[in-house]
């Protein structure tokens, strides 16, 4: 099978196209081909492909495109940046140049055309260089969501029932914590809608003697020369008049429109959930707070059936709403209360931080998957639940993350024995003292019953160097020496700040030691027991050696 080392190569009857490292490369894992990798974009047109479209991150590769013929030829991306130094020769019948795809990782198209023609799709896979593709990126995704749906339990058990949790109706008590949320926004968009409620029109029909018509409507003059050609008009000079009585199409204002009618399908669709979630929580077994939380259910309820009742349109029964209008959309009011009725029909879910991430950020998925380690960790060993009010915030979609890069967060934890444990995402450093301000990744200080502070800094570095030289000086693969030099600066720079020494400086890099005792014998780990700055390889299923480093240094030490 070919490596990603190997060159690609797409030959059809108008163009061959090359595309090879500029630099030789390593043998790669997972050479398995490009599922529809080359898809011709029209009839008889055949492609003969050598090597499969696979490339690594962060890496340089040529770019040779040559037209067979002398029609020019062009290859189109929708990331214009990624084609940046390509460039045509020959009026259009060369392409060349260097295309590095950065930190993007994923699958990317590109689009061949010939004389201004599509030609040939094909489809590249870029892959990541610290991670191993199939495994450990799937393994963050899902850690992440494991988190989220973890933060997400908490959640209901602080807010809506912190005794006798059933995760088996999780999902109708966060509908229900939702609409608590959204209600009074649904209550105001919709007096709004009643105070200004936009009309249609309804088609009728009414019958006029011709005597009663007081002007003549493009919409008669089919039926006048009907009537003529039937015998039935009559002649008033030059003009006929008809004998029989008129058809005239009407319209009248009305409040039977589809706005309205999709409100109000929504709102009673509504109202029945919500007495389906009431009805069951009546059925459980009683707990301290089930008459408070049936009283605040049979509240809610009442209030979807005032609106109900005061929407305009509302008293008819559907069998199923009418599609979403442009109207309904964006008409003010009308617009407030189609996403709330929106983001109840998705119901409550965890959104933003690290779940909003693309491939292209893998970078900033491990700096957020690294944080909620920590978090679990810290909260594990202070035996406290996870801080959800810090770590959520509800909107009208959901809840979303708080965390945001470049934005400082902080977390408590009541600590055993007294004092407590901070945990700060993004922490930055300044003051006079310090030339160029200093922003770590992440802040760990311990706070004891006597006020002593101990502080231990933190840097996610999602860059691993495996070269020869680097192993044989530190014993295994790590972050690279400019990222273990920035451990020193952030150590020394946070002391100039505020005149409180840091313990310990750690890098956590994506790496999986082949066994504990490989790791214990390298230059980090030894550096970060004698110095206090070293580097912990931390990844899905091998999280054992920075819990271990925590307990050390916040119960051992």
């Amino acid at each position: 099978m070919p490596s990603l080392s190997a060159t690609f190569t797409l030959t059809t009857e108008a163009f061959r196209l090359v595309w090879r490292p500029k630099k030789r490369l390593p043998p790669s894992v997972g050479e398995e081909a490009v599922r529809n990798a080359v898809e011709p974009m029209g009839a008889g047109i055949a492609a003969e492909v050598t090597g499969a479209p696979r490339f690594l991150e962060q890496t340089d590769y040529m770019f040779f495109l040559q037209s067979r013929t002398e029609a020019p030829v062009a290859v189109h991306h929708r990331d214009p940046v990624l084609l940046a130094g390509v460039h045509a020769a020959e009026e259009g019948r060369i392409w060349h140049g260097l295309v590095n795809f950065g930190g993007q990782v994923g699958t990317s198209t590109f689009v061949v055309s010939v004389e201004g023609q599509p030609h040939v799709r094909f489809t590249a896979e870029v892959c990541p260089t610290k991670l191993d593709y199939r495994t450990d990126y799937a393994a963050l995704r899902d850690d992440v969501q494991a988190f989220a749906t973890a933060l997400l339990l908490e959640y209901l058990r602080a807010t809506v029932q912190p005794a006798d949790f059933d995760p088996e109706v999780a999902a109708s008590l966060a509908w229900v914590l939702l609409l608590r949320e959204v209600l009074g926004d649904l209550e105001k968009a919709l007096a709004h809608v009643g105070q200004h409620p936009l009309v249609g029109l309804t088609p009728q029909v009414q019958r006029r003697r011709p005597e009663q018509v007081a002007r003549l409507r493009p919409a008669l003059v089919p039926q006048i020369a009907q009537q003529q050609r039937q015998g039935r008009a009559w002649l008033i000079g030059a003009h006929p008049l008809p004998a029989a009585p008129l058809v005239l199409p009407h319209a009248t204002a009305s409040l039977d429109t589809p706005e309205h009618r999709w409100l109000g399908w929504h709102v009673q669709h509504l109202g029945a959930r919500l007495a389906q979630v009431r009805q069951d929580e009546a059925a459980r077994p009683a707990t301290a707070r089930q008459g408070r939380i049936l009283e605040e259910l049979a509240a809610m309820q009442a209030r979807l059936s005032q609106l109900q009742r005061g929407l305009p349109g509302a008293s008819l029964v559907l069998a199923a709403p009418p599609p979403p209008t442009v109207r309904l959309q964006r008409a003010p009011g009308y617009r407030e209360a189609y996403q709330a009725c929106t983001a109840l029909l998705r119901g409550l879910r965890v959104t933003g931080g690290p779940l909003a991430l693309g491939l292209k950020d893998l970078h900033l998925l491990y700096e957020y998957w690294c944080f909620l380690v920590l978090v679990r960790s810290v909260a594990t060993l202070a035996g406290q639940p996870w801080p959800v009010r810090a770590l959520l915030a509800v909107e009208a979609r959901g809840l979303r993350f708080r965390l945001r890069q470049g934005r400082a967060q902080r977390l408590r934890f009541p600590w055993p024995g007294g004092g407590q444990v901070q945990l700060t995402y993004n922490p930055r450093f300044g003051g006079r003292h310090l030339l160029v301000p200093q922003q770590p990744d992440f802040l760990l200080e311990h706070t004891g019953p006597d006020g002593a502070r101990r502080r231990f800094v933190l840097d996610a570095k999602y860059r691993l160097d495996t070269s020869p030289t680097y192993v044989r000086r530190y014993g295994l693969p790590g972050p690279p020496t400019d990222a273990l030099n920035a451990l020193h600066r952030y150590r020394d720079a946070l002391l100039a700040a505020d005149g409180y020494p840091t313990e310990a400086a750690v890098a956590l890099y994506p790496f999986h030691p082949e066994t504990p005792a490989a790791y214990a014998t390298s230059r980090h780990a030894q550096a970060l027991q004698h110095i206090g700055v070293g580097a912990l390889p931390l990844l899905p299923g091998t999280t054992a050696l920075l819990e271990n480093w925590l307990r050390s240094v916040l119960t051992d030490g």
